[in-house]
């Protein structure tokens, strides 16, 4: 290792067990490097960072009295501390899939299993050292986004025969700038190049998302079906396939693969909240709030945490709740409270938090069946259109909605097509969702509790074809409930039994049997099923 390097290097070790902290100290000391910092938190690395500019950074991924290594890592990225010239390498004795999916997704420059030994140590730093030493010149255009300079720097190397040894990285590195420029042409023929010399994975990966900049959709999506079956591609094909379906309004495919990217590596926030944005769009109110809590879970700590993730959470346990018989709903509602009252504990004193709250808790009073509360709770928020977020907005015209005001909800609804969301994909995403929203609100004056209970009445006074039509709008608004999809089956049995399905009622009648066969149905629920379905094929067809 070039002794001049180590000498003037800044090292910063981020580690919360002492024993580790001596083992890195003493070990990088018999190396050479002589300025060396220790943090034992994440609070304490970020405030080192802020008053020197480490060379090298050595972290724990398993971080416990605040953040944990990812989020301090993402941290340290986003506020400029770490930069491509900072040499970055994290630690863990885990190495479960999860973490390396993250530690893959945010690209430090190594990664050292614990335990490992001095002579380890000593060989990663040379290596990584020696390579941030030959690209300096890139790194440094990089990290001040000059890609012409950065290009030209590693046009050199690559003519460099010398540097054969770092070819497949700088290869990498430029086409990540090209993709960067939004260069697609230029990109996909690079990709196709490199990809005809050896197949990379990653220069597949960047052929996709060269193709899908060029919408040259097919393409991209078949090179992306082959990416998913390989573990080491599997997750940025979910990312890229995700946008793929969401580019085609396909959501529920769109959905699913980035459900199952979340499941991969749940600490990415970002694709956290595509994933609830998609779940709300579809009607997952169960989705919907799993992935808020999940949400709530990786993101505590980090530079993602806020009030609003409380109330996210809060405010998805409602939507939840408004789904379910009212016995079951009283738990989740209680659940929602106890967020309230931690986002309370959590951020005390929270002016811009009052208004929010209290539009929740009239949400609550109104799930209760207080109506009184939740009106006047809601009347002292009600002129209030100009503040806020967009969830904020969504969440004021759902509890207009419950409680009565249907105008104000559509209206307020209709007012929102201005706003957007915080990246591109969440923003086609919410767009569909705000515009659906508007569109049920309107044709739809009751909750999907009422409407249930108003099918019920319906059907009970042998009002068929009303209770079809309730079930319908109830469904509509719940497509995943097997509840309402047997009693709506139900009805159109029975309403078979009278005379012949219209061809409306014949298409509601197949709905019911797609959500029913893909379901998990309880043992109560499943012998009723049967049943009606064992009455439907003894009704005879009239002949003609």
């Amino acid at each position: 290792m070039n002794p001049e390097l180590v000498k003037f290097s800044k090292v910063l070790i981020i580690d919360d067990q002492p024993l580790a902290q001596i083992f890195l100290k003493q070990s990088l000391e018999k190396i050479g490097f002589e300025n060396i910092s220790v943090a034992e938190s994440a609070k304490h690395a970020l405030r080192l960072c802020q008053e020197t500019s480490f060379s090298v950074i050595i972290c724990s991924y398993n971080l416990s009295r605040d953040r944990d290594g990812y989020h301090l890592f993402e941290e340290l990225k986003a506020t400029g501390a770490v930069r491509l010239t900072t040499a970055f390498i994290f630690t863990s004795a885990e190495t479960d899939a999860t973490l390396v999916n993250s530690v893959v997704e945010l690209q430090p420059d190594d990664f050292l299993a614990k335990p490992f030994t001095a002579k380890e140590l000593s060989e990663r730093l040379r290596r990584v050292l020696t390579r941030k030493q030959k690209l300096s010149k890139i790194y440094q255009a990089l990290d001040q986004n000059d890609y012409a300079n950065a290009l030209q720097n590693i046009d050199a190397i690559l003519t460099d025969s010398k540097a054969a040894n770092l070819y497949p990285l700088v290869l990498r590195i430029k086409g990540d700038v090209l993709l960067a420029q939004q260069d697609y042409t230029v990109a996909a023929k690079f990709y196709y190049e490199v990809i005809t010399l050896q197949k990379f994975t990653w220069a597949m990966v960047g052929l996709a998302k060269a193709y899908l900049g060029l919408n040259k959709e097919d393409a991209a999506k078949s090179i992306l079906e082959k990416l998913v079956t390989k573990p080491e591609t599997k997750l940025a094909a979910l990312d890229l396939l995700g946008q793929y379906y969401i580019q085609h309004d396909e959501y529920e495919l769109a959905y699913q693969q980035l459900q199952n990217a979340t499941g991969l590596s749940p600490r990415n926030i970002n694709r956290q909240k595509n994933v609830l944005s998609l779940a709300r769009l579809l009607h997952d109110h169960s989705g919907q709030y799993v992935t808020a809590k999940t949400m709530l879970k990786f993101a505590k700590k980090s530079l993602h945490d806020s009030p609003d993730l409380y109330l996210t959470v809060a405010r998805a346990a409602i939507d939840y709740a408004m789904t379910l018989p009212e016995t079951e709903s009283a738990a989740i509602a209680r659940q929602s409270e106890r967020y309230l009252e931690t986002l309370k504990h959590e951020f005390p004193n929270h002016p811009e938090t009052k208004d929010k709250i209290a539009v929740v808790q009239a949400r609550l009073h109104y799930l209760k069946d207080e109506q009184g509360k939740a009106k006047q709770l809601i009347n002292s928020v009600m002129e209030q259109h100009n503040e806020g977020s967009l969830e904020d907005h969504l969440d004021k015209a759902k509890a207009f909605h419950e409680l009565g005001y249907q105008d104000q909800a559509v209206q307020l609804l209709e007012g929102l097509a201005a706003q957007t969301a915080d990246d591109p994909l969440n923003e086609k995403i919410m767009s569909r969702y705000i515009k659906q929203e508007a569109q049920e609100k309107t044709d739809i004056p009751f909750s999907p509790r009422q409407l249930n209970n108003i099918a019920v009445q319906l059907y009970n006074k042998k009002q068929l074809p009303a209770a079809i039509q309730a079930f319908a709008d109830a469904l509509r608004l719940m497509p995943k409930n097997s509840r309402i999809a047997l009693n709506m089956l139900q009805a159109l049995v029975d309403q078979k039994l009278k005379t012949t399905l219209n061809d409306t009622q014949e298409e509601l009648y197949q709905k019911c049997l797609r959500i029913l066969n893909t379901t998990s149905l309880t043992s109560e629920q499943q012998q009723r099923y049967d049943k009606l379905i064992e009455r439907n094929n003894q009704i005879k067809v009239p002949q003609h």
